[in-house]
């Protein structure tokens, strides 16, 4: 699921640095196609990069690939070498050395493209600019900043302790399973692998597609995605698109890019889109230039759309023909000619196609997988929303139901998650589990009444539930009816079972009975804590991504007096973290760990966070409380 969000809204947050500034240039480029028949070049992509002294960039512009070094720059001008690669499969190279006055245009004319067309890159120097160094450092070139893992089809590339270390085996779960697909639709049969870069931020050493953070360079094989909590642009299509282009060759965008999103859920998409009367005519979008220019979501869907159209109404083999036949001049003269039947007439066609085409609730619900995958969760919510509309079978209900309810939790709707689970609960009325949640939604809302008496409703329907038990402790601690708890943590400990929170009542009694004056409680407390930061290292030998585990060892440490590394802990549990729920969570334990450590100025910008995020309402109870006294045990 691309994420549309130009790449300028990327924050990149900065550490200071002492070093001095470098020095780098802005340039204006451009690719133009030459049209033989008019004696004149065509504007095909204009954009603006920066590049460092000494530190190449490269990238992927319309036909061809460049990379650009600056040598040198003063105020008057800049030298610097240009090279470039033809995609193809007999490819051309061109490289050239300049000395440019600032604003005098530096041109490669001459560049082959497919089928004879000829291509122009200039470049226009604007300005030397001061770049600071501390701004996203790494090089994609270098072993020191990335190392990668390898999977069937790519090696994925990424920067240690990163989000793309942490969640090397989702993103390969996804980049494969979608790739796997789109290979086998259109018969991919060139040898090697794809490297695909994992990047914490925009590097400096990469030509970046500002409509999606993203950026490819099918000559090496190569794509780039960043992967923060700004944004994260881990999208299989990054990985596809640049299959599609190395193995078919060079097509205008319209037709590679709208390829490349094959058997995505365009078609619901586009139906919104039209219904809402924004859709593009196809005559204003199959230009290079104007595909470029137009909004990158109504863009991207309508290629896609049609791709999907062309494809599955005419067969691959036809789609083939115009793609080999096709440049960024001729796209429409080849469609009419390839399809015998004018523009006009096949956009016709189309929309009738998609006003015909039935959603399928499987599709969205594996959209909202995808996008739940990359913590994308406002889309997560839509297509869950959307294949809630579908529901035909109790199968799907319950299916789309529990994915509903997930995406409202992941968004910090915690009412909206309540009303789906009220749905669900009757479904299987049998099942305790449904009791429970529908428990802890509400007890999310501060509804502590009704939310005990679904967790004791769910007890009664299966007395070995400790999920419930440990839930239900948590009532009382919010409703001050500690001692209850306690009983109640002590009951889900002798259980004795893997499933039952059994550590994270080991944390929750710890902390409880760190409250007493008794010698024995706090011996107890001691011995728990212990067995909890015990349980959740065990995990994490298991999966180092887990944010939770993090958090409770975190908070585990707080009460055994280790507060440092329950404060480390507890930062890497708020890295890797991107529920509100969670979020509210791990910043009030922060805020306490920093109470306890005597900082409290810290503190109340933790706690000041956990009220700034949709999280539960005990959570920011306490946050409120601790912001007017220090917590303390």
């Amino acid at each position: 699921m691309k994420t549309f969000l130009p790449l300028v809204t990327v924050l990149i947050i900065a550490l200071v640095s002492a070093a001095s500034a470098e020095t780098g240039v802005k340039y204006a480029i451009a690719t133009y196609q030459h049209d033989a028949v008019a004696e004149t070049n065509v504007l095909l992509l204009a954009d603006t990069i920066v590049c460092q002294v000494g530190l190449p960039v490269s990238g992927f512009l319309t036909s061809f690939s460049a990379e650009l070094e600056v040598i040198e720059a003063d105020t008057a001008q800049a030298t610097f070498n240009v090279h470039v690669i033809t995609l193809g499969p007999n490819a051309n190279t061109y490289s050239k050395a300049f000395t440019a006055e600032y604003g005098l245009p530096a041109r490669i004319d001459g560049i082959s493209g497919k089928n004879d067309s000829k291509y122009s890159l200039v470049l226009v120097p604007i300005e030397s600019v001061e770049i600071d160094p501390a701004i996203c450092e790494f090089d994609h070139r270098s072993s020191d900043d990335f190392r990668f893992l390898p999977t069937a089809h790519t090696d994925i590339h990424f920067v240690s302790n990163s989000l793309g270390d942490f969640y090397f085996d989702a993103v390969k779960e996804v980049m494969e399973t979608q790739y796997r697909l789109v290979r086998a639709a259109f018969n991919f049969d060139l040898p090697g692998k794809y490297s695909v870069y994992l990047c914490p931020c925009p590097v400096k050493t990469v030509i970046w597609d500002k409509r999606f953070g993203m950026a490819i360079d099918p000559t090496r094989s190569t794509a780039f995605a960043i992967y923060s909590h700004e944004l994260n642009s881990t999208d299989p299509f990054v990985l596809i698109l640049t299959a599609i282009l190395r193995n078919w060759g060079y097509a205008p965008p319209f037709l590679a890019e709208g390829m490349a999103g094959y058997q995505s859920t365009s078609v619901y998409d586009i139906k919104k889109i039209i219904a809402e009367g924004k859709a593009i005519p196809l005559a204003d979008l199959i230009g290079t230039y104007d595909y470029y220019q137009a909004d990158p979501f109504l863009a991207d869907r309508t290629a896609t759309s049609f791709v999907n159209f062309l494809i599955n109404s005419y067969g691959l083999d036809m789609f083939s023909d115009l793609y080999q036949q096709a440049d960024d001049l001729n796209l429409r003269e080849k469609i009419e000619t390839v399809y015998q039947v004018s523009l006009d007439s096949l956009e016709s066609e189309w929309q009738n196609a998609i006003d015909l085409t039935e959603i399928n609730i499987n599709d969205l619900g594996y959209q909202a997988y995808l996008a739940e995958m990359m913590f994308d969760y406002p889309s997560m919510l839509k297509y869950c929303q959307a294949a809630s509309e579908f529901i035909s079978t109790s199968q799907d209900s319950i299916r789309t139901l529990s994915q509903l309810k997930r995406a409202y939790f992941f968004n910090g709707d915690y009412y909206g998650a309540t009303e789906v689970q009220q749905l669900l609960t009757p479904l299987q009325p049998s099942m305790a589990i449904n009791l429970m949640a529908e428990g802890s939604y509400k007890m999310m809302n501060a509804l502590y009444s009704e939310a005990i008496e679904d967790f004791n409703k769910a007890l009664q329907l299966d007395s070995t539930h400790q999920m419930s038990r440990f839930n239900l402790a948590i009532a009382h601690i919010n409703t001050g009816n500690d001692s209850t708890a306690i009983s109640l943590f002590r009951e889900v400990i002798a259980s004795a079972g893997k499933e039952g929170a059994q550590g994270e009542s080991r944390v929750l009694l710890g902390n409880l009975l760190l409250k007493s004056n008794d010698e024995n409680d706090r011996k107890e407390a001691e011995r728990v804590l212990s067995e909890a930061q015990s349980i959740f290292a065990g995990a994490l030998q298991t999966n180092r991504a887990s944010a939770s585990s993090y958090m409770w060892i975190g908070v585990a440490s707080c009460g055994l007096g280790q507060l440092e590394g329950a404060i480390t802990y507890l930062e890497t549990a708020l890295f890797l973290e991107s529920r509100p729920f969670y979020l509210g969570l791990i910043n009030l334990w922060l805020g306490k760990a920093h109470d306890l450590n005597g900082d409290h100025t810290r503190a109340r910008e933790y706690y000041g966070r956990t009220l700034g995020v949709p999280s539960a309402a005990y959570h920011q109870d306490e946050a409120r409380r601790y912001l007017e006294t220090p917590f303390s045990y």
